[in-house]
C-alpha cells in the first residue's frame, strides 16, 4: 500500500461478496487510494485445474481516505459498510498496511482466517518478502503455517513457510 499522510489512514471497507475488484478500481476511479490484495491460486474442479486471481481478504476493499471524503464511498451501491470494532472503525497500523502488501507477493498460496487468538510458539519470519514479521506456528495438512495476526482486522493470515527460516522467539511460557 502506497504511503499516506497523517490527515488519512488506511481503513476496511465491507462490501457485497464478490465485489472486492470493482469496488476498488470504481473507488480509485472516484480519487481514493484502495488495495484489494490478490493472488493467483490453483483451484480444481471435477473435470478440470486452472490458476484463477483469488481475494484474499473476501467482502474487504482497504481504502486510504481523508476523512471529509469518507463517505463519499457509500455512492457504490455495492460498499455496506467501514468494518468497526465496537464503536470505532478499524484502521491498520503502518506495519499491518505493509503486511497486506507483503502478503500478496508471496508465492505460495496464502489462506486468511477470521478465528480467535490461538496460544502457540512464536517466531519470527527471517527471509522473504515478509521478513521481520512475527506470528504463531500451526501445523496444517502436515504443512508448517505461520498465523501472522493483523489485530486491527480480528483476523490472520495462514502462510506457508516451505524453505523459509523462522527464529523462535522467547516467550514467558517456554523460559520456564
Amino acid at each position: 500500500m502506497p504511503q499516506t499522510t497523517n490527515a488519512t489512514s488506511w481503513q476496511v471497507l465491507v462490501v457485497r461478496s464478490r465485489s472486492e475488484k470493482k469496488v476498488g478500481q470504481r473507488l480509485q476511479d472516484m480519487g481514493f487510494q484502495t488495495c484489494v490484495p490478490t493472488q493467483w491460486q490453483y483451484r480444481q474442479w471435477s473435470d478440470r485445474r486452472k490458476k484463477v486471481e483469488v481475494v484474499l481478504f473476501k467482502n474487504y476493499v482497504f481504502i486510504a481516505a481523508d476523512p471529509k471524503r469518507r463517505n463519499l464511498v457509500f455512492r457504490d451501491p455495492n460498499v455496506l459498510k467501514y468494518l468497526r470494532f465496537g464503536d470505532r472503525v478499524a484502521t491498520l497500523t503502518e506495519e499491518e498496511a505493509r503486511m497486506v502488501q507483503g502478503i500478496k507477493k508471496i508465492d505460495a498460496p496464502v489462506q486468511i482466517t477470521y478465528d480467535g487468538l490461538q496460544v502457540g510458539e512464536e517466531v519470527e519470519i527471517l527471509e522473504g518478502s515478509l521478513a521481520g514479521f512475527q506470528g504463531q506456528v500451526l501445523e496444517v495438512s502436515g504443512e508448517q503455517c505461520i498465523k501472522l495476526a493483523l489485530p486491527s482486522l480480528g483476523c490472520f493470515a495462514c502462510v506457508e513457510v516451505k524453505g523459509v527460516k523462522v527464529k523462535r522467539l522467547l516467550t514467558a511460557s517456554n523460559t520456564m
